[in-house]
Protein backbone atom coordinates (compact mmCIF):
# COMPACT_ATOMS: atom_id res chain seq x y z
CA UNK A 1 0.00 0.00 0.00
CA UNK A 2 1.47 3.34 -1.02
CA UNK A 3 0.49 6.91 -0.54
CA UNK A 4 1.01 10.00 -2.70
CA UNK A 5 4.50 9.73 -4.15
CA UNK A 6 5.31 7.14 -1.50
CA UNK A 7 7.47 4.09 -1.57
CA UNK A 8 7.62 1.31 0.94
CA UNK A 9 10.38 1.51 3.49
CA UNK A 10 11.96 -1.34 5.38
CA UNK A 11 11.90 -4.98 4.40
CA UNK A 12 10.31 -5.97 1.11
CA UNK A 13 8.31 -8.60 2.99
CA UNK A 14 6.94 -6.08 5.49
CA UNK A 15 3.16 -5.72 5.61
CA UNK A 16 0.86 -3.27 7.31
CA UNK A 17 0.21 -5.74 10.13
CA UNK A 18 3.89 -6.53 10.69
CA UNK A 19 5.06 -2.91 10.52
CA UNK A 20 6.57 -1.67 13.79
CA UNK A 21 4.67 0.75 15.98
CA UNK A 22 5.72 4.39 15.60
CA UNK A 23 4.95 7.68 17.27
CA UNK A 24 3.03 10.82 16.45
CA UNK A 25 5.76 12.32 14.26
CA UNK A 26 5.71 9.26 11.99
CA UNK A 27 1.93 9.55 11.89
CA UNK A 28 2.11 13.21 10.89
CA UNK A 29 4.60 12.31 8.18
CA UNK A 30 2.11 9.76 6.87
CA UNK A 31 -0.68 12.36 6.92
CA UNK A 32 1.42 14.90 5.04
CA UNK A 33 2.14 12.31 2.34
CA UNK A 34 -1.43 11.02 2.16
CA UNK A 35 -3.36 14.28 2.40
CA UNK A 36 -1.12 16.65 0.44
CA UNK A 37 0.74 16.82 -2.87
CA UNK A 38 4.08 17.10 -1.09
CA UNK A 39 6.45 14.34 -2.27
CA UNK A 40 7.03 12.65 1.09
CA UNK A 41 8.04 9.00 0.86
CA UNK A 42 6.47 6.75 3.46
CA UNK A 43 6.03 3.05 4.12
CA UNK A 44 3.75 0.84 6.16
CA UNK A 45 5.32 2.10 9.38
CA UNK A 46 4.14 5.66 8.75
CA UNK A 47 0.76 4.57 7.45
CA UNK A 48 0.16 2.46 10.54
CA UNK A 49 1.24 5.37 12.74
CA UNK A 50 -1.11 7.67 10.81
CA UNK A 51 -4.03 5.38 11.62
CA UNK A 52 -3.04 4.91 15.25
CA UNK A 53 -2.60 8.63 15.80
CA UNK A 54 -5.45 9.93 13.68
CA UNK A 55 -6.29 12.26 16.58
CA UNK A 56 -3.33 14.42 15.46
CA UNK A 57 -5.14 15.38 12.22
CA UNK A 58 -5.83 18.98 13.42
CA UNK A 59 -2.10 19.64 12.99
CA UNK A 60 -2.54 18.94 9.27
CA UNK A 61 -5.48 21.33 9.37
CA UNK A 62 -3.13 24.03 10.62
CA UNK A 63 -0.83 23.32 7.68
CA UNK A 64 -3.72 23.75 5.24
CA UNK A 65 -4.81 26.90 7.04
CA UNK A 66 -1.35 28.40 6.67
CA UNK A 67 -1.31 27.57 2.94
CA UNK A 68 -4.78 29.05 2.42
CA UNK A 69 -4.06 32.19 4.45
CA UNK A 70 -0.74 32.83 2.69
CA UNK A 71 -2.29 32.48 -0.76
CA UNK A 72 -5.29 34.62 0.21
CA UNK A 73 -3.23 37.44 1.71
CA UNK A 74 -0.69 37.35 -1.14
CA UNK A 75 -3.41 37.55 -3.78
CA UNK A 76 -5.09 40.32 -1.82
CA UNK A 77 -1.86 42.32 -1.92
CA UNK A 78 -1.41 41.65 -5.65
CA UNK A 79 -4.98 42.16 -6.83
CA UNK A 80 -6.68 44.22 -4.13
CA UNK A 81 -9.72 41.97 -4.54
CA UNK A 82 -11.05 39.65 -1.84
CA UNK A 83 -13.14 37.90 -4.49
CA UNK A 84 -10.16 36.94 -6.63
CA UNK A 85 -8.12 36.12 -3.53
CA UNK A 86 -10.78 33.77 -2.16
CA UNK A 87 -11.21 31.97 -5.48
CA UNK A 88 -7.47 31.40 -5.93
CA UNK A 89 -6.90 30.41 -2.30
CA UNK A 90 -9.74 27.86 -2.23
CA UNK A 91 -8.51 26.38 -5.51
CA UNK A 92 -4.95 26.20 -4.16
CA UNK A 93 -6.11 24.36 -1.05
CA UNK A 94 -8.04 21.81 -3.12
CA UNK A 95 -4.99 21.25 -5.31
CA UNK A 96 -2.78 20.95 -2.22
CA UNK A 97 -5.14 18.20 -1.04
CA UNK A 98 -5.28 16.61 -4.53
CA UNK A 99 -9.07 17.24 -4.38
CA UNK A 100 -9.24 14.22 -2.07
CA UNK A 101 -11.77 15.61 0.40
CA UNK A 102 -13.81 17.34 -2.29
CA UNK A 103 -14.11 14.00 -4.08
CA UNK A 104 -15.37 12.45 -0.86
CA UNK A 105 -17.94 15.22 -0.42
CA UNK A 106 -19.25 14.69 -3.95
CA UNK A 107 -19.44 10.91 -3.49
CA UNK A 108 -21.34 11.27 -0.23
CA UNK A 109 -23.67 13.79 -1.86
CA UNK A 110 -24.50 11.20 -4.51
CA UNK A 111 -24.87 8.44 -1.94
CA UNK A 112 -27.25 10.39 0.27
CA UNK A 113 -29.52 11.79 -2.44
CA UNK A 114 -30.21 8.55 -4.27
CA UNK A 115 -33.50 6.82 -3.37
CA UNK A 116 -33.71 3.20 -2.28
CA UNK A 117 -32.23 0.80 0.24
CA UNK A 118 -28.79 0.82 1.82
CA UNK A 119 -27.41 -1.14 -1.13
CA UNK A 120 -28.56 1.62 -3.47
CA UNK A 121 -26.92 4.29 -1.31
CA UNK A 122 -23.67 2.29 -1.25
CA UNK A 123 -23.76 1.78 -5.01
CA UNK A 124 -24.14 5.53 -5.58
CA UNK A 125 -21.41 6.27 -3.04
CA UNK A 126 -18.89 4.07 -4.85
CA UNK A 127 -20.00 4.88 -8.40
CA UNK A 128 -17.33 6.75 -10.36
CA UNK A 129 -19.99 8.71 -12.26
CA UNK A 130 -20.94 12.05 -10.67
CA UNK A 131 -24.69 12.45 -10.24
CA UNK A 132 -26.81 15.53 -9.70
CA UNK A 133 -26.71 15.12 -5.91
CA UNK A 134 -22.93 15.02 -5.80
CA UNK A 135 -22.53 17.90 -8.23
CA UNK A 136 -25.00 20.09 -6.34
CA UNK A 137 -23.40 19.26 -2.99
CA UNK A 138 -19.90 20.07 -4.20
CA UNK A 139 -20.97 23.32 -5.84
CA UNK A 140 -23.07 24.56 -2.93
CA UNK A 141 -20.47 23.83 -0.26
CA UNK A 142 -17.74 25.47 -2.34
CA UNK A 143 -19.96 28.50 -3.01
CA UNK A 144 -20.72 28.82 0.70
CA UNK A 145 -17.03 28.69 1.53
CA UNK A 146 -16.24 31.29 -1.13
CA UNK A 147 -18.86 33.67 0.27
CA UNK A 148 -17.52 33.19 3.79
CA UNK A 149 -13.94 33.87 2.75
CA UNK A 150 -14.99 37.16 1.15
CA UNK A 151 -17.14 38.22 4.12
CA UNK A 152 -14.17 39.17 6.32
CA UNK A 153 -11.99 40.69 3.62
CA UNK A 154 -8.22 40.57 4.07
CA UNK A 155 -6.40 41.08 7.34
CA UNK A 156 -5.86 39.48 10.73
CA UNK A 157 -9.48 38.54 11.36
CA UNK A 158 -9.60 36.58 8.13
CA UNK A 159 -6.32 34.79 8.84
CA UNK A 160 -7.49 33.74 12.32
CA UNK A 161 -10.78 32.47 10.89
CA UNK A 162 -9.07 30.48 8.13
CA UNK A 163 -6.56 28.84 10.47
CA UNK A 164 -9.14 27.94 13.10
CA UNK A 165 -11.75 26.64 10.65
CA UNK A 166 -9.19 24.34 9.03
CA UNK A 167 -8.10 23.00 12.41
CA UNK A 168 -11.71 22.36 13.42
CA UNK A 169 -12.50 20.72 10.08
CA UNK A 170 -9.94 18.01 10.89
CA UNK A 171 -11.34 17.69 14.41
CA UNK A 172 -14.71 16.95 12.79
CA UNK A 173 -13.03 14.15 10.83
CA UNK A 174 -11.77 12.64 14.07
CA UNK A 175 -15.25 12.98 15.58
CA UNK A 176 -16.81 11.17 12.62
CA UNK A 177 -14.22 8.42 12.92
CA UNK A 178 -14.72 8.13 16.69
CA UNK A 179 -18.46 7.56 16.38
CA UNK A 180 -18.43 5.54 13.14
CA UNK A 181 -18.15 1.91 12.14
CA UNK A 182 -15.08 1.21 9.98
CA UNK A 183 -15.45 0.05 6.40
CA UNK A 184 -13.10 -2.12 4.37
CA UNK A 185 -11.34 0.69 2.51
CA UNK A 186 -8.08 2.50 3.20
CA UNK A 187 -9.67 4.69 5.89
CA UNK A 188 -11.00 1.67 7.75
CA UNK A 189 -7.91 1.37 9.93
CA UNK A 190 -8.08 5.06 10.87
CA UNK A 191 -11.72 4.72 11.92
CA UNK A 192 -11.01 1.43 13.70
CA UNK A 193 -8.19 3.00 15.71
CA UNK A 194 -10.14 6.13 16.69
CA UNK A 195 -12.39 6.23 19.74
CA UNK A 196 -13.85 8.86 22.06
CA UNK A 197 -10.54 9.14 23.92
CA UNK A 198 -8.91 9.97 20.59
CA UNK A 199 -11.56 12.63 20.06
CA UNK A 200 -10.77 14.18 23.44
CA UNK A 201 -7.07 14.31 22.50
CA UNK A 202 -7.93 15.81 19.10
CA UNK A 203 -10.19 18.45 20.66
CA UNK A 204 -7.54 19.46 23.19
CA UNK A 205 -4.95 19.66 20.42
CA UNK A 206 -7.35 21.73 18.31
CA UNK A 207 -7.91 24.18 21.17
CA UNK A 208 -4.15 24.53 21.71
CA UNK A 209 -3.46 25.07 18.01
CA UNK A 210 -6.22 27.67 17.73
CA UNK A 211 -4.89 29.56 20.75
CA UNK A 212 -1.40 29.45 19.25
CA UNK A 213 -2.74 30.71 15.92
CA UNK A 214 -4.56 33.57 17.62
CA UNK A 215 -1.44 34.66 19.52
CA UNK A 216 0.83 34.31 16.47
CA UNK A 217 -1.45 36.28 14.14
CA UNK A 218 -1.87 39.02 16.75
CA UNK A 219 1.90 39.29 17.10
CA UNK A 220 2.55 39.30 13.35
CA UNK A 221 -0.37 41.34 12.03
CA UNK A 222 -1.30 43.66 14.86
CA UNK A 223 -4.18 44.21 17.24
CA UNK A 224 -7.01 43.71 14.75
CA UNK A 225 -7.19 40.05 15.77
CA UNK A 226 -7.23 40.90 19.48
CA UNK A 227 -10.32 41.20 21.64
CA UNK A 228 -12.84 38.58 22.70
CA UNK A 229 -14.23 37.48 19.34
CA UNK A 230 -11.57 34.85 18.54
CA UNK A 231 -12.24 33.12 21.87
CA UNK A 232 -15.98 32.99 21.25
CA UNK A 233 -15.52 32.01 17.61
CA UNK A 234 -13.02 29.27 18.42
CA UNK A 235 -15.23 27.87 21.16
CA UNK A 236 -18.28 27.79 18.90
CA UNK A 237 -16.31 26.27 16.03
CA UNK A 238 -14.80 23.60 18.27
CA UNK A 239 -18.19 22.57 19.66
CA UNK A 240 -19.71 22.49 16.18
CA UNK A 241 -16.85 20.36 14.84
CA UNK A 242 -17.48 17.64 17.43
CA UNK A 243 -21.25 17.69 17.03
CA UNK A 244 -21.15 17.82 13.23
CA UNK A 245 -18.73 14.93 12.99
CA UNK A 246 -20.94 12.85 15.28
CA UNK A 247 -24.02 13.78 13.25
CA UNK A 248 -22.42 12.84 9.94
CA UNK A 249 -21.27 9.54 11.43
CA UNK A 250 -24.87 8.76 12.39
CA UNK A 251 -26.09 9.71 8.91
CA UNK A 252 -23.41 7.52 7.32
CA UNK A 253 -24.26 4.61 9.62
CA UNK A 254 -27.91 4.85 8.67
CA UNK A 255 -27.35 5.11 4.94
CA UNK A 256 -24.08 3.27 4.32
CA UNK A 257 -23.58 1.19 7.44
CA UNK A 258 -20.06 2.57 7.88
CA UNK A 259 -17.78 5.59 7.94
CA UNK A 260 -15.27 5.36 5.10
CA UNK A 261 -12.78 7.75 3.52
CA UNK A 262 -15.50 9.52 1.54
CA UNK A 263 -17.43 10.27 4.73
CA UNK A 264 -14.29 11.59 6.40
CA UNK A 265 -13.65 13.82 3.39
CA UNK A 266 -17.24 15.07 3.46
CA UNK A 267 -16.89 15.74 7.20
CA UNK A 268 -13.88 17.94 6.52
CA UNK A 269 -15.40 19.95 3.68
CA UNK A 270 -18.77 20.52 5.34
CA UNK A 271 -17.37 21.20 8.83
CA UNK A 272 -14.96 23.76 7.37
CA UNK A 273 -17.94 25.78 6.13
CA UNK A 274 -19.84 25.52 9.41
CA UNK A 275 -16.83 26.37 11.56
CA UNK A 276 -15.93 29.35 9.38
CA UNK A 277 -19.52 30.52 9.81
CA UNK A 278 -19.14 30.35 13.60
CA UNK A 279 -15.99 32.48 13.37
CA UNK A 280 -17.78 35.05 11.20
CA UNK A 281 -20.79 35.23 13.53
CA UNK A 282 -18.52 35.77 16.54
CA UNK A 283 -16.61 38.49 14.69
CA UNK A 284 -19.78 40.30 13.59
CA UNK A 285 -21.21 40.25 17.10
CA UNK A 286 -18.00 41.70 18.49
CA UNK A 287 -17.61 44.65 16.10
Amino acid sequence: MESNGASESGSASETYESAPEAGVLAGLKGMVSFYTILPVNIGYREMKAMDRHFWAAPAIGLLFGIVGALVFESMGWLTGSSLASAAVAIFAMHVFNRLLHLDGLIDVGDGLTVAGKREDHLRALKDTVIGAGGMATGMLVTLMLFCEWTALGTGAAMVVAVLCSEICARNAQVSAAAFGTPGNGMAGNSVRSTDTRSLVCSTILSAALMALSWVAVTALMGSRSSGTWPFGGCLLALIVSVLWGKYLASVAERNFGMVNGDVLGASNESARVLCMLMMIIAWRLAV
